[in-house]
This record gives C-alpha cells, structure tokens and sequence, in this order.
C-alpha cells in the first residue's frame, strides 16, 4: 500500500487532536454527536443501562484518551469497546456490551456457514466457524431488567452466538448437555462414533451450531 506524503500525515493527525481538544469547532462536538449515535444504534441494551450522562462522559474520555485508529463505521465500534471493556466492571453493562458487539461481530464476520444438504447426519462435523461463546450471571434473553445479584466472574448462563447459512444471527442458550457434547469437538472436527448422542447431533446440525466438516 502506497504511504501518505508526511505533511499529510502530520495535518491529519493534528485535525485529530483538534477535534478531541474541542478545538475543532464546530466539528468536535459534531464528531462526539455522532459517535453517540453510532454506539446507541449498535449498543442500544448496554446504553439503556449505562445511561445518557455516563455516555456522554464515556465518549468524551474515549475521544481525548483513546480515540480510533480507524474511523470507518465498523471500526469505530470496535475501538470503543475496546476502549471500554477494561472501564466496566465485570457486571451486567459489560456483559451487555460484549453480547451486542457478539451480535454485530457474527453478522459481518466473513466465514462462509455451510447449508444443512439433508436429514442425514454426516460423518463427521465441526463447530459452526461464525460462533461465539458468552457466559453471564443472567438470562440475555428475558424482557426482565438484569440485576448485579451475582459477583463478577459467577455465571449461570451460558449462550452461543453464532450465524446460520441462511444469513440468520441466533442467540442459543446452552445446558449443561449441550456443554457436555460440545466438549466431543476439542480437537476441532468430530467424527461420528456408537457413543454419540445422535438426537442431540441432529438437532445442533439442524439449529446451525454445528456444520457438515466436509461441505464448502
């Protein structure tokens, strides 16, 4: 890739540090303004917990402390969770903000999710290439509000994000059977044995958690 003539790099980075001083005006705060919008559009649960007035005290720090090394739309979410998943504590809006940016993070990711060809259980399977795992000390999928009654680092749910062939993102709550057999896939791809549970095989292939190892 071709470099950036010097003077343009030093303009660039000086506009920068203009706009994250308030220099800038009006750009800085059009810029702030903007980034809050971005991180209420892909955030929206963690900002509803974390609230308005922290936000804005969040993304003001993020600006002046951290900023983004890429400011393309994508990028710029990632750099602030980045920036604030060392802030928050190990509680409710963490969890919040890592299972938003899962949901995000699985939707563009670019691995290519196989379809299921037939009923049939194939001879051997791997774990869908798009998932995610997530541990929490509530359920992310209830309407109720969560609450901190558990101290960080105490989990009693446990979900896999993943994206289906079909271009679907799903969130699936995972029991301990589901850990147990999930174990079977350590080594990356599981070929069919007589212990297997072939009920629990199907219904994972079926569900898009696991995939055909063999297909394209």
């Amino acid at each position: 890739m071709m470099q950036a003539p010097a003077d343009v790099i030093e303009a660039a980075e000086r506009r920068c540090r203009a706009v994250r001083d308030d220099e800038l005006l009006p750009y800085g705060p059009l810029i702030r303004a903007g980034a809050h919008e971005l991180v209420s559009m892909m955030f929206p649960r963690f900002v509803a917990r974390r609230g308005h007035d922290a936000l804005v005290r969040d993304i003001d720090t993020f600006f002046r402390e951290f900023g983004a090394g890429r400011a393309e739309y994508i990028q710029l979410g990632t750099e602030f969770v980045r920036f604030m998943l060392p802030r928050l504590p190990g509680g409710t809006e963490r969890v919040l903000l890592e299972y938003e940016w899962m949901l995000f993070d699985v939707e563009i990711d670019e691995a290519v999710v196989p379809e299921v060809r037939d009923d049939r259980l194939p001879a051997s399977c791997r774990i869908n290439p798009t998932v995610r795992w997530l541990a929490a000390s509530f359920d992310l999928l209830s309407d109720a509000e969560p609450d901190d009654a558990l101290p960080p680092g105490h989990s009693r749910y446990a979900y896999a994000i993943y994206r289906s062939a079909d271009d679907r993102v799903s969130t699936h709550p995972l029991g301990a059977r589901d850990i147990a057999e999930l174990a079977r896939f350590e080594a990356g791809t599981h070929h069919a044995s007589p212990t297997d549970d072939t009920s629990w095989l199907v219904d994972a292939l079926q569900r898009g958690l696991i995939v055909d190892s063999t297909a394209t």
